[in-house]
């Protein structure tokens, strides 16, 4: 070692030509410390020794790489900050020189019930000009087929519901029979039932929001399809099937299942007229729901049923609040009139 130490201060035509600038050179003591010499040579002046070596401790291997890592990570920082939001002058900013946007204007005649016009009114194009979602149509008829199939009572017993005793019928071996080991099994007749239904709840939850976009969608498919019909007033003077059956022969819609949508004070009579029709379905404006919309062809609406199945869809639900807003006592009301009459009087 100490010869290679001194043959690398001393001048020769090799170290002429390499372009080294360092020569690390590891010598490890008896006492396992590690230490490098580093020799710098001095290229102007090859004969003098080398001054500014110096001994310095090797870093341990798990800590090698810990500068270059830090620089990486500088380095990958400085690359992810955010551009400057460049600001835009007036002269940079082209103004579009066209018709403002204007929401599409929807109409729908109104007709009396032997099929007349009567007028026209704008729909409103939040609730018939939505787009066309599957997605959210699958989720409301499900949730409302949950809902209507609601609470199950069937119930079986199981084997060990099932009254009689516990003994063994019979011994294990030497009948010749299979080997029992209960009259309640399973398997057996009278034995209880494996696996049987049992008395639950089928509703599901859904986001009212989600309800109420699936009720706007339904609306906006039936009216692209030109399915949706306003009548002035959907009553009858006495309940007779008769009455609505003729009804339905003058639009023309004895085969064609029809929803009847009316006001929340619904007439008792058209209702009772509805009841006994094959394919008519009768229902208010706060319990209309996706699934009736797209299970019938035709969608028949009040004038007034519709105007609170608009302002109903178009409701802002109001948000809940788990506070109890401060009430005043009415007695500590009257505590305090009272303290006030008496230091006046006093």
């Amino acid at each position: 070692m100490r010869a290679l130490a001194r043959f690398a201060t001393q001048p020769s035509f090799h170290r002429r030509q390499s372009q080294i600038t360092a020569l690390h050179i590891q010598i490890t003591s008896s006492f396992q410390r590690s230490y490098t010499k580093t020799i710098t040579p001095n290229f102007l002046n090859l004969n003098q020794p080398a001054s500014d070596s110096r001994p310095c401790r090797v870093l341990p291997a798990h800590t090698r790489g810990f500068a270059k890592r830090l620089t990486n990570r500088r380095r990958d920082v400085a690359v992810r900050k955010k551009k400057p939001i460049k600001e835009f002058t007036s002269d940079e900013v082209q103004i579009l020189n066209g018709e403002p946007y204007e929401e599409p204007v929807l109409e729908a005649w109104v007709h009396s019930m032997n099929g007349d016009h009567l007028s026209i009114i704008p729909l409103n194009s939040e609730v018939f000009a939505q787009p066309i979602r599957k997605d959210i149509l699958h989720r409301c008829v499900v949730y409302q087929s949950d809902k209507e199939r609601g609470w199950s009572s069937a119930k079986t017993l199981t084997r060990g519901e099932i009254s009689g005793t516990g003994k063994k019928p019979y011994r294990q071996k030497g009948t010749g029979r299979a080997r029992r080991g209960t009259f309640r099994a399973p398997h057996h007749r009278g034995g209880g039932k494996a696996h049987g239904p049992v008395p639950r709840d089928f509703t599901t939850k859904l986001p009212k929001k989600v309800r109420k976009l699936g009720n706007k969608i339904a609306l906006s498919a039936r009216y692209q399809e030109n399915e949706i019909v306003v009548i002035d007033e959907l009553k009858l003077p006495e309940p007779k099937t008769a009455a609505v059956t003729e009804m339905l022969k003058t639009w023309g819609w004895e085969d064609t299942s029809v929803l009847f949508v009316v006001e929340q004070d619904k007439d008792r009579n058209f209702e009772l007229g509805c009841r006994n029709i094959t394919n008519v379905e009768h229902t208010t404006a706060l319990r209309f729901h996706t699934k009736a919309a797209l299970l019938k062809r035709k969608l028949v609406l009040s004038l007034r049923g519709l105007n609170e199945l608009q302002a109903h869809l178009l409701k802002a639900d109001e948000v809940k609040s788990a506070v109890v807003p401060f009430l005043k006592d009415e007695r500590a009301e009257s505590t305090s009139e009272e303290s006030v009459r008496m230091s006046a009087s006093a």
